[in-house]
């Protein structure tokens, strides 16, 4: 690993750090295509929340939505709020930018504490450019926040074992005695992750790395001091408020956390391999993967020698998807929560890498404009091959037919540079250019929601202002239940089926609903179904019956009651 004198980060090291930060993860704010239905989530229940004043239940459509716990949900609300505005992808994107930031501070703060200022500068910077994390810094889902729950109870936890008070002069080693106020803090840190996406995920994912160097150094003088009433009653305390609450208004909800989980565990959730964590790692590292690993490589000596930064980095890169591989239920995004330890590996794997070729490599295989031609002539065949393949506009191939080559270009040429500080400043420039870029064609011609989005715009042209609109809870992709109620300019309700649409109309003649083409046969039922508007398209539809769709339903007089079949399955609670 690089040494530096100093082993924090300056005033001046964090605003540089953060304003290169803000300014990459603002454009995709800015600029990304609409947010997806899983991406819709937490946005919908701040603007439920903000709206309602229910802090502790969320709620989608009026009805409460209790998978996720609200910690997240209440600080998008806190954006909407200064933004002015709850019904905007850019301000919710906005809240998940605000928390990447500090994230990427805390990352760079640990690895300056473990091997100096600019091997932490340098790490914040590959952490920023790691696509998964540069994916999430602009997505308000949950991980995000989660995110930097875990991080900065683990920031914390590193602080302690390898900052200043690592030396444990004159702290009292006794159950019931007292702790430095960090401590205090870790603690209550600890019982946070209980509070950002689900009960017990991110106090797992938290306190493995944790748990395994403390056993792996098998050193009661450095165990004591979490040995700790005070700290364990905190910490259970911040876990346990929430799921009180809630238990004392929803106690059916003991039920989804038994089942959710232990389904997660071994009921065939997602029903991934258990190798799958040993292919994504790699792949969400990337472009960074083989610093990373090279890096790993680096510091096995040292993490099997004895206690260190090196012990400890390889207990929070390797432990967590390792112990996650055993349940069914694996995904990427779960990978977010230890993906800062590898930006500090690849550091020194950056370095070696950058020496390697400087030294060992002949000059021609290191010739930006070798390497220029090469990949323009790669982009140029491509192009002119696959423009009418792949339906992409003229401009489209063109604009990446230019700037691949030149993009390509700059990163040899700062590869090798002569100085790591300007081959690391160089290359992370470049990769931020190829960032923005990628993100403003992707929102430009793969928005697969523009013609739901441009159909729900126009509702308000069909639908009254002092009439309510209603949302039919989509049942064929729950998520996107989501996604509508957020994008249409009324706030909406949800219902379940055609008779929950009656109940729910307040005794109205008629009533307007969000539905697909095909529900219009289900809600014939109870009334006369006029269709009033329809999407040209809607994402992921193998058919026309899927096409988002806004009608009139003028209810009978009367109609048959509900069969009890239906009732079963349409009004189950649906978190």
């Amino acid at each position: 690993m690089t040494e530096n004198s100093l082993s924090y980060l300056t005033r001046r090291d964090y605003a540089l750090l953060a304003a290169f930060c803000f300014a990459l993860f603002s454009f995709c704010a800015l600029f990304a295509k609409t947010l997806t239905g899983h991406e819709s989530v937490v946005a919908q229940n701040s603007r439920e929340m903000l709206a309602g004043g229910d802090w502790i239940v969320p709620r989608v459509g009026g009805e409460p939505w209790l998978e996720r716990p609200p910690a997240s949900a209440w600080f998008i609300c806190a954006v909407y709020a200064v933004a002015g505005t709850s019904t905007s992808d850019a301000v919710a994107r906005l809240a998940a930018v605000l928390i990447a930031v500090p994230l990427v501070l805390l990352v760079a703060r640990t690895g300056a504490l473990f091997y100096g200022r600019n091997a932490g500068l340098a790490a914040g910077g590959i952490f920023a450019t790691m696509h998964e994390f540069y994916g999430y810094a602009s997505n308000p889902e949950a991980d995000i926040f989660l995110c930097l729950i875990v991080t900065a109870t683990v920031a914390a936890f590193a602080q302690l074992e390898f900052g200043p008070r690592a030396s444990r002069v004159n702290e009292s080693g006794s159950f019931f005695g007292s702790r430095p106020l960090l401590v205090l803090a870790f603690f209550a840190l600890l019982g946070a992750t209980n509070l950002a996406k689900g009960v017990i995920f991110g106090t797992v994912m938290a306190g493995l790395p944790i748990a395994g160097y403390l056993l792996w150094n098998r050193s009661w003088g450095q165990l004591k001091r979490y040995v700790w009433l005070w700290g364990w009653l905190a910490a259970a305390g911040v876990a346990l408020a929430w799921p009180i609450a809630v238990i004392s208004r929803h106690p059916e909800i003991i039920d989804l956390w038994r089942d959710h989980y232990l389904n997660r565990l071994n009921k065939g959730y997602l029903q991934e391999p258990w190798w799958y964590y040993a292919v994504n790692v790699p792949f969400v590292l990337l472009p960074w993967t083989l610093p990373a690993l090279v890096g790993l490589w680096q510091t096995r000596r040292a993490a099997f020698a004895g206690p260190g930064p090196e012990r400890f980095l390889w207990c929070w890169a390797i432990l967590p998807p390792l112990v996650f591989s055993a349940s069914d239920g694996k995904h990427h995004h779960y990978l977010l929560q230890c993906m800062a330890p590898w930006a500090i590996l690849s550091v020194g794997g950056a370095v070696a890498m950058w020496s390697f070729a400087r030294d060992r490599m002949p000059g021609w295989v290191r010739n930006p404009w070798a390497w220029a031609g090469l990949v323009g002539c790669v982009a140029v065949w491509a192009a002119m091959k696959y423009r009418g393949a792949v339906g992409a506009p003229e401009w489209l191939l063109v604009s990446l037919a230019v700037s691949l080559p030149l993009l390509t270009f700059a990163f040899v040429r700062f590869a090798n540079h002569t100085s790591q500080r300007a081959a690391l400043v160089g290359v992370l420039l470049v990769f931020a250019v190829a960032y923005s870029e990628w993100t403003y064609l992707r929102a430009a011609t793969r928005d697969a929601y523009a013609p739901d989005t441009a159909m729900l715009h126009r509702t308000p042209e069909f639908v009254p202002s002092d009439a309510p609109i209603y949302v039919q809870y989509d049942w064929l992709r729950p998520l996107e239940t989501f996604w509508v109620l957020y994008h249409t300019p009324q706030p909406g309700t949800l219902v379940r089926d055609p008779w929950d649409l009656k109940e729910k109309s307040g005794g109205r003649a008629s009533a307007f609903i969000l539905a697909r083409r095909q529900d219009a046969e289900q809600f014939a039922v109870i009334g006369s179904v006029e269709p009033l508007l329809e999407s040209e398209k809607t994402r992921l539809e193998p058919h026309a019956g899927y096409r988002r769709t806004l009608y009139r339903v003028t209810f009978h007089a009367t109609a048959p009651p509900a069969p009890p079949e239906v009732l079963a399955e349409s009004r189950r609670t649906l978190w």
